[in-house]
């Protein structure tokens, strides 16, 4: 009986030896399987294509001729019709918002590059001036650029103007000036060329059959995209994107002859199930190979071949400076001027109290400030919804623009 409680203890003792990671022996043997397909994917990246791109093509075949846009920045996204600057009176200022949307615009220049999702972060603050004033009783400031008192930048390169004062905007002029990177245009002529740039060197490792393929540094995957057009100069339509690490062979190949090795061992039982995870774990491989090597293979699949592609790039060295000039109304649908035109007031906070009512033409408190809440009812001649300090619902109120005063409908 004795013998027998030593053969257990002694196969419990094997057993726990070979898999003391918490891993069968099969599960081990898998996981070197996968890293080896793994490698062997690493191996043969730069030689990648799609099965299903032929499908893919046909799906996007009505996409094919789009122009090309000479246009580094359509300005209808940085002044779209309906998005207005919003002028705010929180007595005694007034705040101007005036908006430059930064995401539109990273869509615009990365023209949807799967690579540059982050390049929003890349584009600097627009530099906005207020320029002129019309105020809505009539007169006019300005003609240089009005000194503000501060500026506040929320999110989006979105700002906010203070300015001192309340009179009652009618509209105003303003500028707006990007500082946006240079853009370097590098034609492709053949797989095999190396392009190099300020930022660091690309190789063009396939160019052909509708796609291009590049590597490059990490560091460089969001200044660059890939454009391509056909012979009739028209831009051609993007149907896949793909990136991956690009590693020399030189780091892979060792791995390689390592795992198949401790693949015959652990079979063999010459090495234990934590001996092979210690080793050629998938957290292990990668976390090696990423000190050793940081590039990456861009890839632009086009919906049918090219007879031109090239490298569209950022230099963050150099500044492409534009400035725009708008005048507030331009982007507005004219509602909320022609109301407060109408009964020469205006909305307003005060500063101290939070609490909101109405001014004149003047700048100055036409109802007092006792309102947690009011809004002007727009398309409402002289009506206003609001909710008095000490009532817990709002209301409707008419404005007298005689008596200049607020009753409650």
């Amino acid at each position: 009986m004795n013998s027998i409680y030593q053969i257990i203890i002694i196969l419990f003792f094997l057993t726990s030896s070979n898999c003391s990671n918490g891993q069968s022996k099969q599960e081990c043997l898998d996981m070197l399987n996968d890293n080896l397909l793994l490698l062997d994917n690493f191996l043969h990246a730069d030689k990648y294509e799609p099965s299903d791109l032929r499908d893919l093509r046909a799906n996007f075949s009505d996409l094919q001729d789009q122009m090309q846009n000479d246009s580094k920045i359509d300005e209808s996204y940085l002044f779209p019709k309906g998005y207005p600057p919003i002028t705010k009176y929180v007595y005694p200022n007034t705040l101007i918002e005036v908006r430059f949307d930064r995401f539109n615009i990273s869509n615009i220049l990365g023209d949807g590059y799967n690579f540059t999702l982050d390049f929003v972060d890349n584009i600097p603050d627009a530099i906005f001036k207020v320029k002129k004033i019309y105020f809505l009783d009539g007169t006019i400031e300005g003609g240089e650029d009005i000194s503000v008192d501060k500026i506040i930048s929320p999110q989006f390169g979105h700002q906010t103007l203070v300015l001192k004062g309340t009179k009652p905007i009618k509209s105003f002029d303003y500028s707006m000036e990007t500082n946006l990177s240079k853009e370097i245009i590098y034609e492709i002529t053949a797989a095999g060329q190396t392009i190099q740039t300020p930022a660091g060197q690309i190789e063009i490792v396939h160019y052909g059959n509708g796609y291009v393929r590049v590597k490059v540094p990490e560091s460089m995957r969001h200044v660059i995209k890939i454009v391509a057009e056909n012979a009739q100069g028209h831009k051609l339509s993007k149907v896949m994107s793909g990136n991956g690490a690009a590693y020399k062979s030189e780091y892979l190949k060792p791995y390689v002859a390592g795992i198949k090795n401790a693949i015959t061992q652990l079979e063999n039982d010459e090495i234990t199930c934590a001996e092979a995870y210690n080793k050629f774990s998938y957290e292990r491989i990668i976390a090696d190979l990423q000190r050793k090597e940081n590039s990456l293979f861009l890839t632009e699949y086009f919906v049918s071949d090219f007879k031109k592609a090239s490298i569209v790039f950022w230099d963050k060295t150099q500044v492409d400076r534009k400035r725009y000039l708008r005048n507030s109304a331009d982007q507005s649908d004219g509602v909320p001027e022609t109301f407060y035109e109408k009964c020469a007031c205006a909305v307003a906070q005060d500063k101290k109290n939070e609490l909101f009512g109405i001014i004149g033409l003047d700048g100055n408190w036409i109802i007092a400030p006792s309102f947690l809440k009011l809004n002007a009812n727009w398309g409402n001649k002289n009506i206003f919804r609001g909710q008095p300090s000490d009532e817990e619902k709002s209301y409707e109120y008419r404005y007298d623009k005689e008596k200049k005063s607020l009753t409650k409908m």
